[in-house]
């Protein structure tokens, strides 16, 4: 691929279209960075909020101690949480639970919950939504399955999330990255409070008082309510604040790796999961994931390209109802060369 101007032109066209009001793009092999392009009122090197992108960087720390030996993704789920905090309808609803199952969201665990909306710890609050909860079928894409991830990951490593960070992300991405809050000043802003957060509650009649205001930007703590308010600021599901040079080494290692779990994490297609990478049709010949606020990693392995496009979709005074994986779709196919499907 000689010219990468039709990337300009992708994100000039949402950015008008009131997709986002600022975007950064970088494409790459498994060597070296091929183009970059930003638009709005960013730079190549703003940071932005990862929000369940997150997940791959809770994924990685967890591979790291599987090819240690620690655990494999075909082991019970209970065994490698802290010993004596589930109840015993989270213990029944886990007894069977593998790794994988977490890691493809087949764990037939609920969506979503609001923990801060109680206020209790993380294991008492999951036996209040597990009893209340019936089992989903088939893949049902939980934040749950990933706070417990990085539960486990915590228990087994005896390393908290932002010190997992440290010893086995950095080493790969360099500094760029963190967990929120983060107090650069090249950061885009994310939101202008948690409207869309505060109506799902209310639909659950779920009380919470301790909402950011809204109208007021946000810049630096993650939009994610759950990750900001409950986990302060780091969780297995969210939290994770970078630049786009930061993961698009995060992908090249992934892209160069022997290691053979890794391997399966990208190999594996449960429901179009790989183990936290999403295999769905946004991410054509590969694998990626995408982040809430409007961000997501792909590469391919096969035909040794990859992109990584951060957006801040919810930056407007109201919340924004436009689907990211119409600009993903454009710049993926277009790197392979092909016109991007039109999803229904």
């Amino acid at each position: 691929m000689e010219s990468y101007e039709r990337i300009d032109e992708i994100l000039e066209k949402y950015r008008k279209e009131d997709f986002f009001p600022s975007a950064v793009c970088k494409v790459f092999d498994k060597d070296r960075e091929l183009y970059a392009a930003s638009t709005g009122d960013v730079n190549t090197d703003t940071w932005y909020d990862m929000a369940s992108v997150s997940k791959i960087i809770c994924t990685t720390m967890n591979l790291f101690l599987m090819d240690q030996g620690k655990f494999t993704p075909d082991d019970k789920v209970l065994p490698l949480l802290p010993q004596g905090k589930c109840g015993p309808v989270t213990c029944e609803r886990l007894k069977d639970v593998t790794v994988e199952q977490l890691m493809t969201h087949t764990s037939g665990i609920v969506p979503w919950f609001p923990f801060y909306s109680d206020g209790r710890d993380f294991y008492t609050v999951l036996e209040r939504v597990l009893s209340s909860t019936p089992v989903e079928e088939g893949m049902a894409y939980s934040d749950l399955n990933f706070m417990l991830m990085g539960q486990i990951f915590s228990n087994i490593s005896g390393l908290s999330l932002r010190e997992g960070l440290d010893k086995y992300i950095k080493p790969i991405t360099g500094d760029e990255i963190a967990y929120g809050p983060v107090d650069i000043e090249n950061c885009a802003p994310s939101c202008f409070g948690n409207q869309i957060e505060q109506r799902m509650c209310k639909e659950r009649n779920l009380n919470f008082d301790g909402w950011r205001p809204d109208g007021v930007p946000v810049k630096g703590g993650c939009n994610d309510g759950n990750a900001f308010y409950f986990w302060g600021g780091a969780s297995g599901h969210a939290g994770i604040f970078a630049s786009a040079g930061a993961l698009v080494r995060l992908c090249q290692y992934y892209m160069n790796t022997d290691k053979s779990v890794f391997i399966r994490a990208m190999e594996t297609d449960i429901c179009q999961r790989g183990l936290g990478f999403d295999k769905t049709v946004t991410f054509p010949e590969g694998c990626g994931h995408t982040g809430f606020t409007g961000t997501s990693i792909w590469f391919s392995i096969k035909y040794n390209v990859g992109a990584v496009l951060l957006t801040n979709k919810y930056f407007y005074p109201h919340p924004n109802t436009t689907n990211c994986n119409l600009p993903r779709r454009d710049i993926h196919y277009f790197l392979l060369g092909r016109p991007a499907p039109i999803v229904v």
